[in-house]
């Protein structure tokens, strides 16, 4: 009886793996998706940087009211200074702190926050219409006086965000770039 043979003819032949032009075509595709997609992941990290100061001085607003009223002392927020002290500084720029100002004795301080290069710059605060040193809460927790801050990173007003300090102590940011919370469009410096 004859041997049947199972299996592949010695003739045939199975490669395994891609050739040199599949593999090129898979690279000229890559780096053209990739191309596409690196402006959008460059906006999208620059929105997420904004959002994440604009909150980050939310939450020292809110932080500033709290411990006003829990522990019936007057409390600002202002530019930082020094580092760990509780003196502030002129640029709101560079970051911000959180301290006590008790009527009699020395200011104690809360928190601080300093801003990174890369992230959108504070630049301009302003309270009653005037360029703002400060933002105080009463031990009531109502702001002394309302106050409006403003964030401008290198896109301009476009991209601006928007944060308001009402008389009653409560604090919020605006939902849409480049338009302020307390009405009409930002302007950057």
């Amino acid at each position: 009886m004859p041997t049947v043979r199972v299996g592949p003819s010695p003739s045939a032949r199975h490669w395994h793996g891609v050739t040199l032009v599949e593999l090129l075509v898979a690279v000229a595709i890559g780096a053209i998706l990739l191309s596409l997609a690196i402006p959008s992941f460059t906006t999208l990290l620059m929105n997420n940087r904004a959002t994440a100061q604009t909150n980050a001085l939310l939450n020292g607003l809110n932080f500033a009211r709290s411990t006003a009223l829990s522990k019936n002392v007057n409390v600002q927020l202002c530019p930082i200074g020094a580092l760990s002290s509780a003196t502030c500084g002129s640029n709101w720029a560079t970051g911000w702190i959180v301290a006590t100002q008790p009527v009699t004795g020395a200011s104690t301080l809360l928190q601080s926050y300093q801003a990174g290069t890369r992230e959108a710059k504070l630049s301009t605060v302003v309270i009653a219409g005037v360029a703002a040193t400060a933002v105080q809460f009463d031990p009531r927790g109502l702001a002394t006086t309302p106050a409006n801050f403003k964030f401008c990173d290198g896109r301009g007003a476009s991209a601006a965000r928007s944060l308001q300090v009402q008389a009653t102590g409560f604090a919020q940011s605006g939902p849409t770039q480049g338009q302020a919370i307390w009405g009409g469009a930002l302007t950057c410096p």
